[in-house]
């Protein structure tokens, strides 16, 4: 018999497998469900239209991103006191490697564990707190991540909304709130768990002092840089299938559509994407097909990317002990 400890081990795992084969089951029914919309013939004409010009520039500035990446996660490794940071090639391996994870493993954080995992001796003996603070790291940078995006898509709406979605002002001052809020609240966070309820302090305690507040500013500007980065491949992809439209309007829908990936019920964001750019995007005359097509595009240069990082692991693998 399983004693209670077993009972519960047992319990996580099997809502673990009915939540994996739930987002599978939702994944493919929503993909189903975009297909039946237009006819597979206009989502092929309309990918016939992008050149090798558009999609080599989106590669190119998602290359960029990554290794923009890899020096945010460096200097927050930094301005957390972390005393014996990876050089650059450990750095560049484990980020490739953790890209890969997020983006072909249901979930999208199986990478950010890794590294998270992988990244705790930075901060010297491998005890609870080092290993605390290596997780905590890479779970302030995603923090840090999402506010910049919140960042950009309510300032690029309030400085030029587009027609069709005037009506969410007040979520773009709520957006900019929130992201004020989250960076403040990470970086004095330990500060605070003292005189917060004890469910919302332990949580607080667990996360490593900031020691430099420079390193983690810079940072905050790299996740900024990051985003932009997305909408230049985004609208690239969408320009070279629709040229009427610009730039402004790319820059207000696609951190939208960024937003959309962290949707928790599909595989990467499969299904919620492409509905996020046919809705999106239609707002300024873009046919479904056409945003489709852009949409597995621009999944397409997540998947070649994040596609190196997988090579990497086969051809120079994580060892069990730094994943442990």
């Amino acid at each position: 018999m399983l004693d209670e400890g077993g009972r519960r081990s047992a319990g996580g795992e099997k809502r673990r497998r009915y939540l994996r084969w739930g987002r599978i089951a939702v994944t493919i029914a929503a993909v189903a469900y975009l297909a039946s919309r237009v006819e597979p013939r206009d989502v092929l004409n309309a990918f016939q239209r992008l050149s090798l010009g558009a999609a080599l520039t989106a590669i190119t500035v998602v290359v960029f991103g990554l290794l923009c990446g890899m020096v945010r996660w460096r200097l927050l490794l930094r301005a957390y006191g972390a005393i014996d940071i990876p050089p650059w090639p450990r750095i560049a391996h484990l980020y490739l490697v953790g890209h890969f994870y997020n983006t072909y493993a249901p979930g999208g954080v199986g990478g950010d564990v890794i590294r998270g995992v992988a990244g705790r001796k930075a901060f010297g003996d491998l005890n609870w707190v080092s290993a605390t603070s290596g997780v905590a790291v890479v779970f302030i940078e995603r923090v840090i991540g999402v506010s910049a995006l919140l960042v950009l898509a309510a300032g690029a709406y309030l400085m030029r909304p587009i027609p069709g979605i005037e009506d969410v002002g007040l979520w773009a001052g709520l957006g900019l709130a929130a992201a004020a809020s989250a960076l403040i609240g990470i970086a004095i966070a330990p500060r605070l768990a003292p005189f917060l309820p004890e469910k919302l302090g332990k949580p607080l305690r667990a996360l490593p002092g900031l020691y430099s507040i420079w390193p983690f500013l810079i940072a905050i500007f790299l996740s900024l840089i990051i985003h932009s980065v997305n909408i230049v491949a985004g609208h690239a992809i969408m320009h070279s299938l629709e040229p009427s439209v610009t730039f402004a309007q790319s820059a207000v829908v696609m951190p939208l559509v960024s937003a959309s990936a962290f949707f928790p019920f599909t595989v990467g964001g499969a299904g919620v994407r492409e509905a996020a750019f046919a809705a999106l995007y239609g707002t300024v005359g873009v046919p479904e097909a056409s945003a489709y097509a852009a949409s597995l595009s621009f999944w397409g240069t997540q998947l070649i990317t994040a596609g190196v990082g997988g090579v990497l692991n086969l051809l120079v693998p994580l060892s069990g002990r730094e994943t442990k």
